[in-house]
């Protein structure tokens, strides 16, 4: 009987230390592959190199709006990938092995693997850089917060990407003493990284503007100089107090107060200056500055289709068609924001997914900050319908820009005529394996890489990204050229993971290598 017992205690043992085994390496695989998506997804390299960008504009060339399309298009890149299989899903057998993990992991006084935990870091930071990317500064810095004191002692790349921006966002919203705080943590916990260089560029740049703005106060000069000395210095704040004391303001002191109002986050205040701006006859070159602010808010910060609408209009009556063609290029190269459609999207989806409820307990805890940005779209259409701009029925929007979480219906007897709209060019339409839609002009290759031109933009991508290309338009055949010089043409080409493109068309199909494929664009 005792050798019974001992034989059952050892199977059981012997069954409880091989299940155990599976199920760590099960989990350890999950940590793995959960780390590389990740890495795929944040883009954190990226986002210093825009963050970099944003901080030269901010102190050295304010008004170079193409430079600021270019960083919109890039910014639009990080945090905000379909990556498939970043979700985890974690059955019975990985729990057991997370518990087993962390049971020798408190006994060597480790940190608890928490990859759950994570993933609800990974959405939440999503939202705040898409808040923060958008210029909604009060509801990026809630969130990056927060944030902190999730990840407060860890040395991943979240807290040295949480500190960072959350010391810029404080800057844009004029708290610096508090900004400070937040890049010299930056600098002392990350030394020698992208981080810590980025916070030292912003901290360079806030005291030189201080040395400055004191150099000014001692030379006793009078308020519009110390007007275009702070707002050089990209202190708004600053800048609005002091054109309080101007009693009438120039063409260009207002253009400066509107700027100084959507850096920080004004945007619905700093659009009715803007407006006022363009309809101004007397100084034509602030007309077009103005002009070209409202497109990029338009376009871009608060997407709104009246407002893109009339400053598209008043840049024809300004000569100033060029920047609309630059702009819109620059849209139609931006990617939709995907953190937000989950959000929205969890009610709907399986409520059984482990997923689903990690993003409406998320979208639960992000309802105040929801509710506050739509509260400065609306404001932002009250400014819209008070300066008589012809309405625009507006397509469902998530959140801000696509489709708002509560729609307000336009009332039919605001919306004017809709001019008719103009012909749609046809492009080439590159649909990428998490999903994104990008449209190009051409698509040249050199065996590895995909170079996609659109106008003045550029963008590259490995050719392993790419899914699927076909034309915006159904009727349109590729003109398809390889490396030996044949001309293919296809109605679409299909990529298959063996780096095989299938084309087909009415007559023939066939077949392409990534080698072989030299470029693409549209008859």
């Amino acid at each position: 009987m005792r050798k019974f017992l001992f034989f059952l205690i050892f199977i059981l043992l012997f069954c409880f230390f091989g299940l155990a085994s599976q199920a760590i390496v099960g989990v350890k695989l999950q940590e793995l592959r959960f780390g590389i998506l990740r890495d795929q997804l944040m883009n954190y390299e990226l986002s210093s190199q825009t963050l970099r960008e944003r901080l030269k504009q901010m102190f050295l060339s304010k008004d170079d709006y193409l430079q600021e399309v270019k960083v919109n298009v890039l910014e639009s890149g990080i945090m905000n990938s379909e990556t498939k299989g970043i979700d985890l899903e974690m059955g019975w057998q990985d729990k057991f092995g997370l518990a087993v993990i962390n049971t020798v992991r408190t006994l060597n006084f480790k940190p608890f693997l928490e990859l759950e935990e994570q993933q609800k870091t990974i959405i939440r930071l999503q939202f705040a850089f898409y808040m923060e990317r958008t210029r909604k500064f009060s509801i990026a810095s809630k969130k990056y917060e927060e944030l902190e004191d999730i990840l407060q002692g860890s040395l991943a790349d979240e807290h040295a990407f949480t500190l960072l921006h959350h010391g810029y966002c404080l800057v844009m919203m004029g708290e610096r003493d508090r900004a400070f705080v937040k890049l010299r943590k930056a600098i002392d916990y990350f030394p020698g990284t992208h981080y810590a260089e980025n916070a030292e560029l912003l901290i360079s740049f806030l005291v030189e503007s201080d040395k400055r703005k004191l150099e000014f106060e001692n030379l006793n000069k009078n308020p519009e100089e110390r007007v275009l000395s702070s707002f050089q210095a990209g202190d708004y704040e600053s800048t609005l107090k002091t054109l309080e004391s101007i009693p009438i303001l120039t063409k260009d002191q207002s253009y400066i107060k509107a700027r100084s109002m959507e850096e920080l986050g004004r945007t619905s205040n700093a659009v009715k200056e803007y407006i006022q701006l363009v309809k101004q006859q007397s100084n034509k070159e602030v007309a077009i500055r103005a002009n070209r602010r409202l497109l990029l808010i338009g376009n871009f910060y608060q997407e709104n289709k009246s407002l893109a609408e009339f400053s598209k209009s008043e840049a024809t009556r300004l000569g100033d068609t060029k920047a609309v063609a630059n702009i819109e290029e620059g849209k139609s190269l931006v990617l939709k924001p995907i953190i937000i459609e989950k959000i929205l999207k969890a009610e709907t989806s399986n409520v059984g997914s482990e997923e689903s409820k990690e993003l409406a307990e998320i979208k639960d805890s992000l309802k105040d900050s929801l509710l506050e940005s739509k509260q400065e779209t609306q404001k932002l259409i009250s400014v819209v319908a008070e300066e008589k701009i012809p309405l625009v029925k507006e397509d469902r929007q998530i959140l801000l820009n696509e489709k708002k979480i509560q729609e307000t219906p336009v009332k039919e007897t605001a919306i004017l005529p809709i001019k008719k709209e103009e012909p749609v060019l046809t492009k080439l339409q590159v649909k990428m394996k998490d999903g994104r839609l990008v449209l190009c002009d051409t698509l040249i290759s050199d065996g590895t890489i995909a170079n996609l031109a659109l106008g003045t933009f550029k963008l590259s991508i490995p050719l392993e990204m790419i899914a699927e290309i076909q034309t915006n338009k159904s009727n349109s055949m590729l003109q398809i050229e390889t490396e030996e010089g044949t001309k293919v043409e296809s109605l679409q080409l299909t990529r298959t993971e063996s780096g095989i493109w299938n084309t087909k068309s009415n007559q023939v199909e066939g077949e392409i290598k990534d080698s072989n494929l030299k470029s693409i664009g549209v008859q």
